[in-house]
């Protein structure tokens, strides 16, 4: 009887462990998504917005395993959101920035040490302290550096297409189906 009741309670915080582990990833695939498309459309407050988002990110892990797979899911969210907007032909940004801009997680405090104070007042103090200041460079352009990485995988798209004749395909369906 006790096996099964202290197997139970194994199972049980081990359930309550994965909950709370995907919310932080969800959380910062929400933060990266966002994160993407601030920069696809130049808004003004990203380089304070990517500074917090990553101190949330290192500063709510609960482990280092949590803290890599948190920046895996942000980055890949973040190229998704960057990517998505690029193909819509970055049609709505100025609502975007607009929204940007004044989301309440840029009214957050963040301390030397890692420590942030989030708008209504809940304190994120990290599982180590860090230099909170080298979590982004805001004299790198990412911007073009996402661009050249966009660029490259659209190019590689065409050629491959070309090489498929898809282009060629399509052109010879819109010919066939024409109604004139």
């Amino acid at each position: 009887m006790n096996l099964k009741i202290y197997t139970l309670l194994i199972i049980a915080l081990l359930y309550a462990n994965n909950a709370v582990c995907s919310d932080y990833l969800k959380d910062v695939e929400n933060l990266g998504y966002v994160s993407g498309e601030g920069l696809a459309c130049g808004a003004q407050k990203y380089p304070s917005y990517e500074t917090i988002a990553r101190a949330y990110m290192v500063s709510s892990a609960k482990s280092d395993k949590e803290q890599a797979d948190g920046m895996y899911m942000y980055n890949k969210a973040k190229v998704k959101g960057y990517t998505r907007k690029k193909r819509s032909g970055l049609i709505g940004c100025d609502e975007v920035n607009i929204r940007f801009n004044n989301q309440k997680i840029l009214q957050s405090k963040l301390y030397k040490n890692g420590t942030i104070k989030l708008p209504d007042g809940k304190v994120i103090k990290p599982r180590k302290e860090y230099d909170a200041s080298l979590l982004y460079d805001k004299s790198e352009d990412e911007r073009s550096k996402m661009d050249s990485l966009y660029n490259k995988i659209q190019n590689k798209k065409k050629k491959q297409a070309q090489k498929e004749g898809i282009f060629q395909k399509f052109k010879e369906f819109e010919l066939k189906n024409r109604k004139y």
